[in-house]
């Protein structure tokens, strides 16, 4: 297949791309003409929770606790088909926006049980050969793994064909004890981790320090994420350069979630004077990986949202300031940051001739390949 008329964010002009056996098989400069279409990379979203998505018409959270209790309300009346018709809604907008790929985080705890889970896993198996789905079973605020039924519950969500395993460390009666279950329940069953960890801007709260020398003291290095980490942020220069150090030494992926967290953190009275987004640019600037996710979409944490990961790229720019345009595609690509021949034809071609015009309109009509087959959007 050729794809003509083609803008790349990484080389001026306009080129032609040949699709073959699943790979990008040449990138050949066009003939003299404007760019209709820009390539990049699939879009990859590492953070999702597709069990809540859709799950509200209107709500304004006056706090992030005030969202945590609403949801505990709301989750209670999910079953497992409300939840696999909601994550099937999320999965085919995330695919029409161009992404290929998504780890979701999937609620564990008293409120749900396994039903979260069960809908989840029958969406992801509906939607398996158009878009890869990494299932995060994420024990919740309300499934404190420093209890042993809490851990005993956890393990049975393990059980059903979890890909990732995770919790909500900050809400712990015992964060030592919970992240020792959790991490002792990722070696014995061989899965990654996916921290929701300090999601707050209080610097005496702080548990990414623990844990990270955990992760090296364990040898888990390279399999452990921290997600949010917002109160980075909030550390004076001397302890964030200290903990950014540490987390570069334990190998350790930082996703960062801009919507969500904007609209939660500092959310006081009268107007935010923090922005509460992680330090990405001196994440990177130390040679850590750094992702982007959406978050949560259309629900108590974030009632906004579509899945689309140009929308969390240029609130990226606007927030954290991640101008260069090779970060930022890296980060919305899972670090693929350019499009390469020999590379796997995982392409999304949006209707726009550069990558500022892209984020500028964030327009709809996307071509999207996996593997070299067209899963979504107009013909060529």
């Amino acid at each position: 297949m050729n794809l003509d008329a083609v803008a790349l964010t990484d080389r001026a002009g306009v080129y032609s791309l040949s699709l073959r056996d699943g790979k990008v098989a040449a990138i050949e400069p066009a003939p003299d003409g404007e760019a209709r279409w820009l390539a990049l990379p699939s879009l990859v979203n590492l953070h999702a929770h597709a069990d809540r998505s859709f799950a509200v018409q209107f709500f304004r959270p006056r706090s992030f606790a005030d969202a945590v209790a609403a949801a505990t309300e709301g989750r209670a009346a999910f079953t497992s088909a409300d939840v696999e018709n909601r994550a099937t809604r999320f999965f085919e907008r995330s695919i029409a926006h161009g992404v290929t790929r998504m780890r979701t985080h999937t609620d564990i705890d008293p409120i749900v049980e396994l039903r979260c889970m069960q809908g989840v896993l029958a969406a992801k198996r509906a939607a398996s050969s158009r878009l890869d789905v990494d299932v995060v079973a994420f024990s919740t605020s309300r499934n404190d793994l420093a209890e042993m039924h809490a851990v005993e519950r956890l393990q049975r969500a393990i059980e059903l064909g979890a890909n990732f395993i995770g919790v909500s460390l900050n809400a712990s009666s015992d964060a030592s004890r919970a992240l020792d279950a959790l991490f002792t329940l990722a070696e014995r069953s061989n899965l990654p981790v996916d921290l929701h960890l300090d999601e707050h801007m209080e610097p005496s709260r702080t548990l990414a320090p623990m844990v990270a020398e955990a992760v090296i003291a364990r040898r888990l290095q390279g399999r452990v994420t921290f997600s949010h980490l917002c109160v980075l942020s909030a550390l004076a220069a001397d302890p964030a350069r200290t903990l950014i150090d540490k987390i570069a030494a334990a190998g350790i992926t930082v996703i960062a979630l801009p919507e969500t967290n904007l609209l939660l953190q500092d959310r006081i009275e009268g107007t935010p004077r923090r922005r509460g987004i992680t330090l990405v640019r001196e994440l990177l600037a130390a040679g850590v990986k750094v992702r982007l996710g959406s978050d949560n979409v259309r629900d108590w944490f974030y009632p906004f949202g579509d899945g689309d990961m140009l929308d969390t790229a240029r609130l990226a720019v606007m927030a954290a300031h991640l101008d260069d345009t090779a970060e930022l595609v890296g980060a919305i690509c899972d670090g693929r940051r350019s499009i390469e021949e020999g590379a796997p034809a995982d392409l999304v071609l949006i209707p726009a001739c550069s990558f500022d015009d892209a984020l500028a309109r964030r327009p709809a009509g996307r071509m999207v390949f996996k593997a070299g087959g067209q899963i979504a959007g107009p013909v060529p």
